[in-house]
C-alpha cells in the first residue's frame, strides 16, 4: 500500500506539474496557472462601392444604380467584401492585427472566465484512476478563476493589486501575438450582425522534455512547458501533443475587438520519480478562456 500511495503521489504530482505550467512556457516567473486567445489598420480588402457612372450592373437596371457587390448599401460608406470571401492569409493576417492592436489598448474594461479540463486515462496503478481523478478536479476547479480588469491609459491591475497592462494579461502573455500562416490548419470569417467574427485553428504541434517548447502555440496562446516548475519529483518523460487549439476573435463595427475565446485541447504522457519510486500517467484535457472587452 505504500508503494502505492507513493505512486499515487507522483502520478498526481506529474498532472499538477503539467497544470500548473500551462503558459509558464512565455512567464517562468508567474507563481500559478496562467489561465488560457492586430495593428489598428482597417481589413484591407478590396472596395464595394460602385461607380457612380455608367450603370452597369444588369441584376438592377432601375435606377439608382447599386453594384451587385453590394446588394443592401447601408447608408455608412461600403467599406469591406464580405468576410467569407477572406482568403485564408487575409484572416490570419486580420486576427494577428486585431489581437495586437487589442494588447495595445488605452482605455478598456476586459472581463475573462476560464475553465481546465484534465483527465488521467492511464497509470502506474489503474485501480486508482478514479481516485486520482477526483484528486484532480479539486486541484482544477480552483485553478480558473474569474477576473476582471479596468484599464485606463494602458494600465490596471490585476485581483492581488499588481499592476498590469493589456499586454500582460492577453494571451500569449507579456509579448505581441504572432501566428504565420504556416502555424494554421483551418481559418474563415463571417458576420454576425455588425460584428466579424473570425475563427482560426491552429496547426497540430507536439513536444518532449528534450523540445519542449511549440513554437506556434508559444507565440499565440501559450503553452505547458513541463521543464518550468520546481516541484520535488524528477520528471524523467513529457510528451505533450496539442491536435487542435482554436480561436475565436469578434471584432465590432468600429474596428475594436469585444470577444476573444480561446480553447486549448492537449493529451500527454509523462513519467515521474518520488522516494525512488517511478509513477507514469497518461492523460487528456483542455483550457478555454473566453475574454469579454467593453471600451
Amino acid at each position: 500500500m505504500k508503494k502505492e500511495v507513493k505512486i499515487i503521489v507522483a502520478v498526481v504530482l506529474a498532472v499538477w506539474f503539467f497544470v500548473m505550467g500551462f503558459e509558464i512556457g512565455s512567464y517562468a516567473e508567474k507563481k500559478k496557472l496562467a489561465d488560457s486567445l492586430q495593428h489598428t489598420v482597417a481589413p484591407t480588402v478590396q472596395p464595394t462601392d460602385a461607380p457612380t457612372q455608367p450603370p452597369v450592373n444588369t441584376d438592377t437596371p432601375t435606377q439608382p444604380p447599386v453594384s451587385t457587390d453590394t446588394p443592401t448599401q447601408s447608408t455608412a460608406p461600403s467599406v469591406n467584401a464580405e468576410p467569407s470571401d477572406k482568403s485564408k492569409a487575409e484572416i490570419i493576417s486580420d486576427v494577428n492585427k486585431y489581437i495586437n492592436q487589442l494588447k495595445g489598448e488605452q482605455n478598456m474594461q476586459a472581463h475573462k472566465t476560464a475553465s481546465v479540463y484534465v483527465n488521467v486515462v492511464d497509470c502506474s496503478v489503474p485501480s486508482v484512476i478514479g481516485t486520482i481523478n477526483k484528486v484532480i478536479s479539486g486541484i482544477t476547479d480552483d485553478l480558473a478563476p474569474e477576473e476582471s480588469y479596468s484599464f485606463a491609459g494602458g494600465s490596471g491591475s490585476d485581483a492581488g493589486g499588481n499592476p498590469v497592462t493589456p499586454k500582460a494579461v492577453i494571451p500569449p502573455k507579456g509579448k505581441d501575438f504572432s501566428l504565420p500562416e504556416a502555424g494554421v490548419a483551418s481559418a474563415r470569417a463571417e458576420k454576425q450582425g455588425d460584428n466579424t467574427v473570425y475563427y482560426i485553428t491552429l496547426a497540430a504541434e507536439n513536444t518532449t522534455i528534450e523540445n519542449p517548447v511549440p513554437p506556434y502555440h508559444d507565440s499565440s496562446l501559450g503553452y505547458l512547458d513541463i521543464t518550468s516548475l520546481n516541484l520535488p519529483i524528477k520528471v524523467t518523460r513529457g510528451d505533450m501533443h496539442y491536435p487542435g487549439s482554436a480561436i475565436t476573435l469578434t471584432v465590432n463595427g468600429s474596428g475594436k475587438v469585444v470577444g476573444l475565446t480561446e480553447r486549448v485541447p492537449m493529451s500527454g504522457e509523462g513519467a515521474t520519480t518520488v522516494l525512488g519510486q517511478e509513477g507514469t500517467a497518461s492523460f487528456e484535457g483542455a483550457l478555454e478562456e473566453n475574454w469579454t472587452f467593453t471600451y
